[in-house]
C-alpha cells in the first residue's frame, strides 16, 4: 500500500475490529467512539485503497472477499506489534532464548526439533514466536531468528541452516493418472502459491523460477489461488484444491505418509533458511548452545 501513514494505520484498527466484529456498532463500543465514526473512518478507508471491503445488508455488514484477505494480513500486523510490545515491557529471563521464524516454518519444522532439543537441555527455556508471513526483524524482540531469503542482510549475521528445495505436491487423487512430463498439463493444472515468499517478491515467484528451472518457461505461473503463508498452500493440496510448490523443509511429513506425492523432481531454491543473530551483539549462553545445537541437527 503506497503512502501508509500514521491516520491510514489508525483507520486499519477501525477496520480490524469491525471486521473481527462484522458490526460497526459493535466496533464503535470496542473502540470507545461512536458508530458514525467507525462508519466514516471505514468510507475513507474504502476510497482511499478504491477497494469495497464490506457488503452492506439490512441484516448486518458482511466482508467482501477483499476485505477478508486485507483482514487477515491487518491482524498478523497487529498481532506482530501487540507481541514485540509485549516483549518489550517483559523484563527478560536470562535463563530463556527468544527465537522467532515465520509461522510455516515454526510449526512444520521448528516445534518437532525443540522436543529433542528440550530432552537434552531442560534447563534451557525456549521462548518462540511465530511472526507474520514475511520475518520482521527487529533486534531487539529476539536473541535468534530463522528467516528464509538470499541470505544478505545489513545488521544481522547468517549462518545457513536449512538448504532448501522447491517441488510440487498434490494429493494422491488429484488428477490422477495424469502425465506430469507433458508440457501441456500446466495449462490445466491449478496452481497453489505461496504469495509472499519474500519481501518485494511477484506473487507468483516461487512457481515462476521452479518453472524455468524445470525447463518450462512458456508454461503459465499465475493462475491458481494464492496464499499468504506456505503451510496454507500446503495445506490446500493436501485437500485436493490443486498443486503446492513446496519447501522440502516443511513437507517431509506429509511425503513420509503419503498423504501428499511429488509427481516432479525437486530443484535447488532460490532461497534458504538462515539462522540469524543481530551483529555486534554477544548471544547469551544458552542461546549459543541454541544455535549450536539446530545447526548440528539441520
Amino acid at each position: 500500500m503506497s503512502g501508509l501513514g500514521a491516520r491510514t494505520f489508525s483507520t486499519l484498527i477501525y477496520f480490524e475490529a469491525c471486521g473481527r466484529l462484522l458490526s460497526f456498532s459493535e466496533a464503535a463500543r470496542e473502540l470507545y467512539v461512536t458508530t458514525g465514526a467507525v462508519s466514516q473512518q471505514i468510507r475513507k478507508l474504502e476510497e482511499q485503497l478504491g477497494i469495497k471491503l464490506f457488503e452492506r445488508r439490512p441484516s448486518g455488514i458482511q466482508l467482501t472477499a477483499k476485505g477478508s484477505e486485507l483482514l487477515t494480513v491487518t491482524r498478523q500486523s497487529i498481532d506482530a506489534i501487540r507481541l514485540t510490545i509485549d516483549r518489550l515491557q517483559t523484563s527478560p529471563n536470562d535463563s530463556s532464548v527468544r527465537l522467532t521464524s515465520t509461522p510455516s516454518f515454526v510449526f512444520k519444522w521448528l516445534i518437532p526439533m525443540l522436543k529433542e532439543f528440550n530432552l537434552s537441555h531442560p534447563d534451557i527455556k525456549i521462548e518462540t514466536y511465530a511472526e507474520a508471513a514475511l520475518l520482521n526483524l527487529n533486534a531487539a524482540s529476539f536473541d535468534l531468528a530463522i528467516d528464509y531469503s538470499d541470505g544478505e542482510y545489513q545488521n544481522f549475521d547468517a549462518t545457513l541452516l536449512v538448504e532448501e528445495i522447491l517441488l510440487p505436491v498434490i494429493s494422491p487423487e488429484y488428477m490422477k493418472g495424469a502425465n506430469w512430463r507433458d508440457p501441456k498439463i500446466w495449462d490445466s493444472v491449478s496452481l497453489l502459491h505461496d504469495a509472499m515468499p519474500w519481501p518485494d517478491s511477484p506473487r507468483d515467484a516461487e512457481w515462476r523460477y521452479w518453472l524455468d528451472q524445470s525447463g518450462l518457461p512458456d508454461a503459465p505461473s499465475q493462475q491458481g489461488h494464492y496464499f499468504n503463508r506456505s503451510d496454507m498452500a500446503i495445506a490446500a493440496a493436501d485437500a485436493g484444491l490443486g498443486v503446492a510448490l513446496a519447501r522440502g523443509s516443511l513437507v517431509k511429513e506429509e511425503l513420509a505418509s503419503g498423504r501428499l506425492i511429488a509427481p516432479l523432481p525437486a530443484t535447488p531454491s532460490c532461497c534458504n533458511y538462515y539462522l540469524i543473530t543481530p551483529r555486534g551483539k554477544t548471544i547469551s549462553h544458552n542461546a549459543s548452545v541454541l544455535k549450536d545445537w539446530l545447526l548440528s541437527k539441520a
